[in-house]
């Protein structure tokens, strides 16, 4: 490899998917041996142990220049071999299995570690590709961003029942190198390609990480014999030596905080202090697609009456439609005319604000933004979008990276702490490929900043995902901490959404008469200075940095600073000192 360390769109991709693709990394050469050695030997399992000269090409996979480059950054120096080798085909992996995998409960020696600009993937599953998998061919399948999941993954999603719109095939080429997360949530399904799929895959984890033994047959002695003869069964357990095949996984001790027992299984005794609560009211399935995805879609909200009065009221009042910027912000694949809104919508005279009115406090609506988020949320008003065939999309905004605890995704105690959510309420159907909403799946939990390819949907790199529609479904996501935008509308059918901004009890996103510090304190700011009253401003719309009035130390000196950035400001927000406008 030419550089010393991957890029931001690999960086990005791995941490918010939980996976890489690593194009062309074999050469043809290279896939015609390896294929000849399988064909030759029948076997896809102990392919190390093969004879010599068919194990050699196998062996060289070990040490290939782009995997070790990768697994360097991804797992750290000093990674190692977990297991053997083995072939991904119908013989090895059932099809409609369990997936398996996921973050929750956790498993320390494979998950995934990030902070302070160090990453660790304690476990990447290397998967050489010796054949084609297109589209709808089956085969690996994995869901992303689950390397990251806080929830635990409903039992549908698991056996195959329901698979949620999140279950991911993956298309590659012979040649590829596709590098997975160890926590990812993965399985197989019934392969269906012309020629037989041919997926190499090597385990690797962390220079210390302890998971599976070897082989060899001094993993099979018995350790134990070498331990005072005269010690409790609970105290030699206590003492295991990692490494042997008996000690893999380790002995369980179970404890009640008074006695201490050595049992036969070899689960995971992991006490914790809290449980599911089964008075909720939460759909387990939605909470776990939320803290995935960072959106949420409920279906058939709206009945048919509902949305004709809607609709009908937006063609009463369509002279009032206003085209605003073209938002594509140069993107190639977003470009087109600027976006027709429709605001006032609470304010139409009756009877045609009444359907809109509906959309205020619903109770379907306020029951997940109080699990989203907590209640005691307010809204910001009603726009609807009537974007027409041509119309320009909106470049993806927003994400975890920088974060911004205004508009941030916290999970902590089995609760969502999301502080801004955007509600869209959908007139008309929205079918794929026609433009609408866009997001990146998992971006609310990035640590790396978002690639110009994908805000611009460029280069998106196969992240950016466009939900189907119907009229009547309502769309929840996270808006500020999940990447989102808008893909240019293709359809000839205008498109018709109703977009409702929610903020959370804690922090301000509007700015408001209480901004300024006259109203906020009265005749208590008498008499200050432009860097006292800065002080006595109250919540306003916190976008970054340059948005309020900030102070600076200049050479021991306080001055107050009125520059503002590119984003979005309350109205309320001084240009100057206030003293002297």
């Amino acid at each position: 490899m030419d550089r010393e360390s991957m890029s931001n769109e690999e960086n990005y991709c791995f941490d918010v998917a939980g996976y890489l693709i690593v194009k062309g990394a074999l050469v043809k050469g290279d896939i015609e041996r390896l294929n000849a050695v399988l064909d030759q030997t029948g076997e896809s399992t102990d392919l190390l142990a093969l004879p010599a000269p068919a194990r050699d090409p196998i062996r060289d996979l070990l040490v290939h220049p782009h995997l070790v480059w990768y697994l360097n950054q991804i797992v750290g120096h000093g990674f190692i071999l977990d297991t053997q080798p083995e072939l991904i085909c119908d013989k090895t992996r059932i099809a409609g299995a369990a997936l398996a995998g996921g973050n929750e409960p956790r498993h320390p020696g494979r998950a995934y570690y990030h902070q302070n600009d160090r990453r660790f993937s304690e476990t990447v599953q290397a998967i050489w590709t010796l054949g084609d998998v297109k589209s709808g061919d089956g085969g690996l399948v994995a869901v992303p961003c689950s390397h990251k999941s806080f929830v635990e993954t409903p039992e549908d999603l698991l056996t195959g029942a329901d698979d949620m719109n999140v279950v991911h095939q993956f298309e590659l080429e012979a040649g590829d190198l596709l590098l997975l997360a160890g926590s990812l949530l993965q399985g197989f399904r019934k392969w269906s390609g012309e020629e037989d799929l041919r997926l190499l895959s090597y385990q690797f984890v962390g220079r210390g990480v302890i998971q599976s033994p070897g082989d060899g047959p001094r993993t099979q002695e018995d350790t134990t014999r070498d331990l005072m003869a005269n010690i409790r069964a609970e105290q030699r357990a206590a003492l295991y030596l990692p490494g042997y095949q008996h000690t893999t996984p380790p002995p369980t001790l179970v404890t009640d905080g008074k006695t201490v027992k050595l049992v036969d299984s070899k689960e995971v005794f992991h006490p914790g202090i809290y449980i599911k609560d089964p008075n909720t009211t939460i759909d387990e399935k939605e909470f776990y697609f939320w803290d995935l995805c960072g959106h949420l879609v409920l279906r058939n909200v709206m009945d048919e009456d509902w949305l004709a009065e809607a609709n009908e009221a937006i063609d009463k009042y369509e002279d009032r439609i206003e085209v605003g910027l073209e938002l594509s912000r140069g993107s190639k694949a977003l470009a087109g005319t600027g976006r027709p809104l429709l605001g006032g919508l609470l304010e139409l005279p009756e009877p045609y604000s009444d359907p809109f009115r509906r959309m205020v406090a619903h109770p379907v609506i306020e029951h997940r933004l109080n699990w989203m988020g907590a209640s005691g949320g307010r809204l910001g008003g009603l726009t609807a979008f009537c974007s027409v065939q041509g119309g320009s999309g909106h470049s993806l905004h927003d994400a975890n990276e920088p974060l911004n605890p205004g508009r941030g995704y916290v999970f902590q105690n089995g609760r969502s702490y999301c502080e801004a959510i955007t509600v869209t309420w959908q007139l008309r159907d929205v079918p794929l490929g026609l433009g609408g909403f866009a997001c990146v799946p998992g971006s609310h939990k990035a640590q790396y900043r978002m690639p110009p390819g994908v805000s611009s949907c460029d280069d998106h790199m196969g992240l950016v995902t466009q939900p189907v529609l119907k009229a009547g479904d309502v769309v929840f996501f996270m808006d500020g901490a999940q990447t989102h935008g808008a893909l240019a509308w293709k359809n000839p059918i205008p498109r018709r959404g109703v977009l409702i901004k929610y903020s959370s009890r804690n922090f301000n996103r509007s700015g408001g008469e209480m901004v300024h510090p006259e109203n906020r304190w009265g005749d208590l700011v008498d008499g200050m200075s432009d860097a006292q009253l800065a002080l006595m401003r109250g919540p306003d719309r916190d976008v970054f940095a340059k948005n309020v009035p900030r102070l600076e130390v200049k050479e021991g000196e306080i001055e107050v600073s009125y520059e503002k950035g590119a984003a979005l400001y309350s109205k309320e927000a001084p240009s100057g000192p206030p003293s002297k406008e």
